[in-house]
């Protein structure tokens, strides 16, 4: 049964899962979801079945796939979400620059201001930020992660850590990008006209589009997105060269879960075993690449780049990208999360669209945060 990832099909999810045992297994698509699911007892313990089968999750998954609560395990991540850059090759090719192997976010504005041209209906962008429409905290929580690693926006349950220097540093380079450079389309623009990072990309209408993995099945798919240029790839921009957490937004994800109310719990472990090892292969071409370490790299690769990749990707830079050996970042604070999401979003947008300077947008952020989390 299909239950769609948005607000409305997280709901209908949550309602069968509290009215008894219709669902055995469910994935979830973000750690906050997780947790409240998990708070609200609807998820089965695993420690008990892993030991039990010997399932060794190390050997299999590495000792940081999964973040315990309360001591306990609830859950095994299928796949790798892979963030990067994808750059337009042809572009690259035109103005003279390389595929960049690691950069910062000065580097990426240097290439950005090489890669746009012209004006008005005509103009390409050098960058676009996101996938879809610009989401402030997704984008900034990726960046500043790069530098603070987990938990960045928490200093402790009782404190935000939004007067750490990199969160304004992040609405600066966006600001910058925007306003003063132009060369990415301005965040009321994009917002109000719905633009998505893709499209636009595959289009030509912007040289590079912070995206990851999923956005690989449209780069395949010339029927709805015709072009011709070669997709390089580049890892996510640094904060500064020595930013520690290589792999931005880079982390494990697809949440397998079991139930607690299942009635046919062994049979769930027994298949959920087999999903998040070989079972969820069909899925790879579709840009979803196993959390699983014994997977077959050269085999991920081609299914998730297809037939003739070399048509439309560059294979070797792919496989830089997206097989890198980088620490990812596994959050275990998610306190207020979802409220903290809706101020960054608030006081960053007034950042973005002027209403605000950056500094004092993250200091009423900071303030707001700070109060919430105060109360609780």
């Amino acid at each position: 049964m299909r239950f769609v990832n948005d607000e409305a099909g997280n709901t209908k999810l949550e309602t069968s899962l509290m009215a008894g045992g219709e669902v055995d297994i469910f994935i979830n698509y973000r750690m906050d979801k997780l947790v409240k699911r998990i708070n609200a007892n609807m998820v089965e313990p695993l420690d008990a079945y892993i030991s039990k089968d010997q399932f060794d999750m190390n050997d299999n998954f590495g000792d940081k796939a999964v973040t315990k609560f309360n001591g306990k395990s609830y859950y095994i991540p299928a796949i790798i979400l892979n963030d990067f850059v994808s750059l337009n090759k042809s572009y690259l090719d035109e103005a003279k620059l390389p595929v960049p192997t690691e950069w910062t976010w000065d580097q990426y504005k240097e290439y950005a201001v090489k890669l746009t041209k012209g004006d008005g209906n005509d103009k390409r962008w050098g960058s676009f930020v996101g996938n879809l429409e610009p989401k402030i905290y997704e984008w900034m929580d990726k960046t500043v992660k790069t530098e603070l690693g987990p938990n960045a926006f928490y200093k402790d349950d009782k404190a935000s850590n939004l007067d750490n220097p990199v969160f304004k540093s992040y609405l600066d380079t966006m600001v910058d990008m925007e306003r003063n450079l132009k060369v990415q389309p301005p965040y009321s623009e994009a917002k109000t006209s719905k633009l998505q990072g893709t499209s636009l990309f595959l289009s030509g209408k912007t040289a590079m589009v912070w995206n990851g993995t999923a956005g690989i099945r449209s780069i395949k798919n010339t029927k709805d997105f015709p072009h011709d240029f070669v997709t390089a790839f580049a890892p996510t921009p640094k904060m500064t060269a020595n930013s520690k957490f290589i792999g931005g937004g880079t982390g494990y994800l697809d949440f397998t879960t079991i139930n607690a109310n299942s009635e046919n719990k062994e049979a769930a472990w027994k298949f959920l075993q087999w999903y998040v090892t070989e079972g969820n292969e069909p899925l790879i071409s579709s840009g979803r690449v196993p959390a699983w370490k014994k997977v077959d790299k050269e085999k991920v690769a081609k299914l998730v780049l297809g037939d003739n990749p070399e048509k439309l990707f560059d294979v070797e830079s792919f496989k830089r990208v997206v097989f890198a050996d980088v620490e990812y970042v596994n959050d275990t604070q998610f306190k207020n999360l979802a409220e903290i999401q809706k101020i960054v979003d608030e006081e960053g947008e007034r950042a973005l669209i002027g209403d605000k300077p950056t500094a004092d947008a993250v200091q009423s952020m900071k303030k707001r945060a700070d109060d919430l989390l105060a109360k609780n």
